[in-house]
This record gives C-alpha cells, structure tokens and sequence, in this order.
C-alpha cells in the first residue's frame, strides 16, 4: 500500500516565520535529494530528524520554514514538510514547478 504520511503537527514541526506562496500550477518535476546526516529507522528518531532540518533550514538560513515538499524516513513513513501546494526551497530554478 501507500506509506504513511506523518503531518507537520505529528513531528513537532514550528510553523514558518512567514507566509509562503502556493505553488502556481501541478508541478511538473519531483526531485529526490539524499540527506547529508546519519539515517533514522525509527518514527521517533525520523521526527528528531526532520526537526533538525527544520532547524537547520529557519536558524541557520534563515528560510521562512523548512525547505522541502516531504522527507522520507528510513522508517517507512514520509513526513509532511512544506506539504503538496506550498512553494519550496529544494532545487535552484526549480521551487515554483517541483516538489523536493
């Protein structure tokens, strides 16, 4: 079946400093990036994680919130970040008509 989708209030997620625009149209391109940190096998251990890329993404970019569509966890589940119509900070030149 289809993985679990774990929402934004389910991992603890802060709400962005400031508002974010939707997405203009359906997004033509998905694209997958790899984290850059040790993996999370775990639901809580997973939510730890997209915290602190969350974290990293408002303290230290100082983003409105954290940069991608959706994170998925070596748990299984796929945590909500900015979810399916909001614009990302994923993929340079490709934020308005991708999901990340």
């Amino acid at each position: 079946g289809c993985p679990r989708i774990v929402s934004r209030s389910e991992w603890g997620a802060r709400p962005p400093t400031h508002t974010i625009g939707h997405l203009p149209a359906v997004p033509k391109y998905v694209f997958i990036h790899h984290g850059a940190t040790p993996g999370c096998t775990t639901e809580s251990a997973c939510k730890q994680k997209v915290r602190e890329y969350q974290n990293y993404h408002l303290d230290g970019h100082h983003w409105p919130d954290i940069g991608y569509t959706f994170v998925i966890g070596e748990d299984g589940n796929v945590y909500e970040a900015r979810g399916w119509d909001i614009i990302g900070a994923h993929t340079y030149n490709y934020n308005y008509n991708g999901l990340g």
